[in-house]
């Protein structure tokens, strides 16, 4: 447990406590973590890799992140002194500076060592500026936010489940115990090119952050429980009762945790970072009921290369987006884990050509899997999969396409233009995936 006293440069108290464990499974910890309350700093890394290359990938990683930002101590002490929406930007390019220069370090080194080929890791960043938390995320660790006893997970997870329930080919309970939610779609270190997630909290007194790692989440699918354990009196002890609870329940992989909790908040936060809030989702049933590892890998799957990320272009990995902005007024107190979506001329002409009916082998193969299409008298499978799951109208397929388009286009309305370059890892998978939600 560390504080940071209150001083005219910080303007906010943060105690915070850093647990991790092997779990019940594995032989070595891959999982690398840093927190120094301090300097606002907190990071969380999974690594992958086989030859104990894993390790390798998150030390790092999360090395080079603090490195990094050691190095820019001047001008973050400037911005907590002043905030200006200059140096507002100037914290999201050095936040993203940081993670890039861990995810090159990391890939080189892979690619010179024979027996560090494909390590990666998974890469969440917090800095807190003030009373301002700017976090940066690769991959399928998490950043909650616990606000007056209410859950928001800030992140999203870079995985094929994930991105296959964004673009409604997967329905959530379906995600949750798909073998497809532990392969990463984006990771640090494994191909040439890496999106970065960002998002920004503007701080209030009595809230509670936690960074973990897969191997605690997988275990607390019921955000209603992080927040409670969470909102304890002495979090230190709950974070510890939750490692240890992860372990109970499976323990198939290593479990890091990192519970920061603001003590004081001064007054004089900018309103000008007000924006959209976001509404998580709940996950029912019981994942960890199966005997199944958790580990986060990429993986062979039927019809892919054997690395998710090298079959991404770095055009569909590098796309720019606004940063999303947890702000004041989040209804019941929750974010939403969907990441911003495309432009709106993108997503009409994907949407349109999801639409089209094509009676090609692949969509065939696709109607054959689906029951409910098989159910239908008509036989029009390849209409019928083009409507969403939620799309109960009787109106034409483009129609409901330029309207579900016109939708997500007016959703990144929230963010600051000022920070509108932020740049945010959305991934683009092939069309033939879904017919492999059992592979992985």
């Amino acid at each position: 447990m560390t504080t940071d006293p209150q001083d005219e440069a910080s303007r906010v108290t943060l105690e915070a406590w850093l647990v991790t464990d092997v779990g019940m499974v594995r032989e070595h910890n891959e999982d690398s973590a840093y927190m120094e309350a301090t300097k606002g700093f907190f990071i969380v890394a999974d690594g992958m890799g086989g030859h104990a290359a894993g390790e390798v990938a998150s030390a790092m990683a999360v090395d080079t992140v603090r490195q990094t930002l050691e190095g820019a101590r001047v001008e973050i002490e400037a911005f907590k002194k002043a905030p200006t929406d200059a140096g507002r930007r100037g914290i999201v390019q050095l936040l993203q500076n940081a993670v890039l220069g861990a995810h090159q370090a990391v890939y080189q080194r892979g690619q010179a060592e024979a027996d560090k080929a494909g390590m990666g890791t998974t890469l969440d960043v917090v800095l807190v500026a003030g009373p301002e938390a700017f976090v940066a995320h690769v991959g399928d660790s998490r950043t909650y936010l616990i606000r007056d006893g209410k859950p928001s997970q800030i992140t999203t997870d870079h995985t094929v489940a994930e991105v296959l329930v964004i673009e409604g080919k997967l329905t959530i309970e379906e995600a949750q115990v798909s073998p497809l939610r532990t392969i990463l779609v984006n990771a640090i270190g494994v191909s040439a090119d890496v999106g970065v997630e960002m998002a920004h909290v503007t701080l209030r007194r009595g809230d509670r952050l936690l960074l973990c790692s897969d191997g605690m989440h997988d275990y607390f699918p019921a955000e209603d429980e992080i927040a409670q354990r969470l909102s304890a009196e002495v979090v230190g002890k709950a974070l510890e009762e939750m490692v240890e609870l992860a372990k109970t329940r499976g323990g198939h992989d290593n479990i890091t945790g990192v519970a920061v909790q603001v003590i004081e908040v001064t007054e004089g936060i900018p309103s000008n970072m007000e924006g959209e809030s976001t509404q998580p989702v709940e996950l029912p049933g019981n994942p960890f009921a199966a005997d199944e590892p958790t580990e986060t890998a990429f993986a062979p799957v039927p019809g892919l290369p054997p690395r998710m990320v090298a079959s991404v272009t770095p055009q569909t990995m590098r796309q720019t987006q606004p940063m999303r902005v947890v702000g004041e007024d989040m209804p019941d107190g929750r974010a939403d884990t969907i990441p911003p979506p495309k432009a709106k001329a993108e997503a009409k002409s994907e949407a349109k050509a999801d639409a089209k009916p094509k009676a090609t082998p692949d969509d065939k193969a696709d109607d054959k899997a689906k029951p409910d299409d098989k159910a239908k008298p008509d036989g029009k499978a390849d209409d019928k999969a083009a409507a969403k799951a939620d799309d109960k109208t009787d109106a034409k397929a483009d129609d409901k396409a330029d309207a579900k388009a016109d939708d997500k286009a007016e959703t990144t309305d929230g963010a600051p233009s000022e920070l509108a370059g932020a740049d945010t890892g959305r991934v683009t998978l092939p069309v033939d995936l879904s017919k492999d939600k059992g592979a992985g």
